[in-house]
């Protein structure tokens, strides 16, 4: 099992980050591999995403079902993988920011992983370009994005061993281009 949480916050009203989570159609294009999604109805959805680390590159379908939405707080939704033998979960959590924790790190347990999070996160900028934050010292929200993936099958071991930095990177990477994207709209309006 690939498992992955990363926080960071944001001077931003939790409303303002909730209008913009709950509705996919949002931030799906923002997810590091996004290539398309279909909305099936108001719960379920298919996506398609492509990984892509360095020469190793494969489209990914899977079913996405929202679980529960609990506004302006959290989203939670399964996934289950299509033409590949994964499922697993996301959640987005949204709370007021105390201002007594900085964004968190992903954690990485020894070096090999560390290493090829470096890779992924190379790779990932050159790709979708950087984003650049200031994050906020205290007050606004915090938006923590938590992700869980199960493959299967006789590969599992090897794919989820290859899975934890690259979802590292993801989930650092979607929050913090969710954040950017409400900020630039916040700048605008200002």
């Amino acid at each position: 099992m690939a498992q992955t949480e990363y926080s960071t916050t944001a001077n931003l009203p939790l409303e303002t980050i909730w209008d913009f989570v709950q509705e996919m159609d949002n931030w799906a294009q923002l997810v590091t591999g996004y290539q398309e999604h279909v909305k099936e109805s108001a719960t379920d959805s298919l996506w398609t995403l492509k990984g892509d680390v360095g020469v190793l590159a494969r489209k990914v379908q899977f079913k996405v079902h929202i679980v529960e939405w609990n506004g302006p707080e959290r989203v939670r939704f399964e996934l289950k993988g299509l033409n590949e033998p994964l499922e697993g979960e996301g959640i987005f959590t949204m709370t007021a920011d105390s201002g007594d924790a900085e964004a968190s790190e992903p954690s990485s347990q020894n070096w090999f992983t560390r290493m090829i999070e470096a890779l992924v996160r190379l790779f990932v900028k050159r790709k979708q370009g950087a984003v650049e934050r200031d994050v906020p010292v205290s007050g606004g929200s915090r938006l923590t994005f938590n992700l869980r993936i199960d493959p299967g099958g006789p590969m599992a071991p090897m794919i989820n061993a290859m899975m934890q930095p690259a979802m590292n990177v993801a989930a650092e990477d979607l929050s913090n281009r969710i954040l950017s994207e409400l900020e630039q709209r916040q700048n605008q309006v200002s």
